[in-house]
């Protein structure tokens, strides 16, 4: 083959997710802030981005997603991309790009969230602006950067939330025969609701001295807590799983 031939023939071939020499299947995710709509022409340039550097790359564009995101951060309310996390999952695709890194999430909280998961299913990701890429050793550094800078925004954030709970509270805690009753009325089958309008009934103060149960109250009672849109390994306690080989090794 000469060596024309042979260069046409691998361009667009990449080491994948498998270290395997194959063509990179890309999942691209655009998304706007509310009150803006999901035919707002921003999502075009966005995904016109993510098509020309899938183009010039010659890789596979697997799917192009996108998400309105909420006004505020208290609401996940991004459907897109927990789809394409689970996408990816399904190993679906090798990379997940945007055009821009705060297009994935808007506080650096979450984007380590995300990075951490994507690490922990040896999936690529890629943002155009500004220009990060853990498929390389530099941009695998400056994720390992983001990632334990959103560790410590996490537990920042939940000091300063339990220290607020604590403060506004009193410190109270649910009694062990209330909480035993409410366990007993849920093992029943009962509902969140059924629960509070039962304990409203009998004018039963809520864990913060508060008059009126919501089944939100029912469940902080129980000790609920809302899970991560998606696992990884570090947030499970599991290990992380061994890095797809760089260009070069091994051969």
């Amino acid at each position: 083959m000469h060596l024309e031939e042979q260069s046409a023939a691998t361009r667009g071939l990449e080491r994948n997710r498998y270290g395997e020499r194959a063509q990179i299947r890309v999942l691209g995710y655009a998304s706007v802030r509310s009150p803006s709509r999901i035919d707002d022409t921003d999502f075009t340039r966005q995904e016109a981005m993510i098509e020309w550097f899938c183009a010039r790359r010659q890789w596979a564009v697997a799917g192009l997603l996108r998400d309105v995101q909420p006004r505020t951060s208290r609401s996940w309310g991004r459907p897109s991309l927990t789809g394409a996390m689970e996408r990816l999952r399904r190993g679906e695709a090798d990379c997940l790009m945007t055009a821009e890194l705060n297009r994935l999430c808007p506080s650096v909280a979450e984007v380590g969230s995300v990075l951490e998961a994507l690490e922990d299913m040896k999936v690529r990701f890629i943002s155009l602006n500004p220009p990060l890429d853990t498929g390389q050793p530099l941009g695998r550094g400056t994720a390992h950067v983001i990632m334990a800078v959103s560790e410590w925004e996490r537990n920042r954030r939940a000091d300063i939330t339990s220290a607020a709970r604590a403060k506004g509270s009193g410190a109270r805690t649910i009694s062990p025969a209330l909480k035993r009753r409410i366990v007993r009325m849920r093992e029943a089958g009962m509902t969140l609701q059924a629960i509070a309008d039962d304990l409203n009934d009998e004018d039963v103060p809520t864990v913060r001295g508060g008059a009126t149960w919501r089944p939100s109250s029912v469940q902080a009672a129980l000790g609920y807590r809302r899970p991560a849109p998606w696992p990884s390994a570090s947030s499970a306690g599991g290990t992380r799983r061994s890095r797809v080989p760089e260009e070069g090794e091994g051969e």
